[in-house]
């Protein structure tokens, strides 16, 4: 068993994985803003993500750390970088760039309400007028029955 790290490269490699951290949960955030949000995507994005942070561990444990191997406390700190990254300024950028989408949207959605939705109305409309009329001169022609007659046993003739 290899003998620990003082405490202040212990907290130098805490504070590196912080970072790392962060900078993970920016990396599965800009996924999440680039290529959508569903559900096959997002557990796409979350296994790479498992996938990047372990990457990451192991390199930074093997060429920056002080001990020279992962530790219990670097898995955690990249933990925390990526919580805190998402607690905090992964709404801030969500809600931005949702305020930004919403701003170049607003003439498309103005055009849509003042434009097409009285024209789609009124199509509409006139699709249940012309429905309309069509089944009412439907129902009043009477349907064939499609059961054969067969001649009433009194009146069966023999040649």
């Amino acid at each position: 068993m290899a003998a620990s790290p003082a405490a202040a490269a212990v907290l130098g490699d805490l504070l590196w994985c912080l970072g790392l951290g962060c900078l993970l949960g920016a990396g599965r955030e800009a996924l999440g803003l680039l290529f959508g949000e569903g559900q096959v995507r997002c557990f796409c994005w979350d296994v790479l993500s498992f996938a990047a942070a372990a990457f990451l561990v192991c390199g930074f444990s093997a060429g920056v750390s002080a001990s020279g191997m992962a530790r219990w406390y670097m898995t955690a700190g990249v933990l925390a970088g990526v919580l805190a990254w998402n607690g905090t300024v992964g709404p801030a950028i969500r809600r931005f760039f949702r305020g930004v989408l919403r701003f170049l949207l607003w003439p498309a959605r103005v055009l849509e309400q003042r434009c097409f939705a009285p024209m789609r109305r009124r199509t509409v409309g006139m699709l249940e007028r012309y429905r309309k009329q069509h089944t009412q001169k439907k129902a009043g022609k009477k349907a064939k029955n499609g059961k054969k007659q067969l001649q009433k046993p009194s009146k069966i003739l023999y040649n």
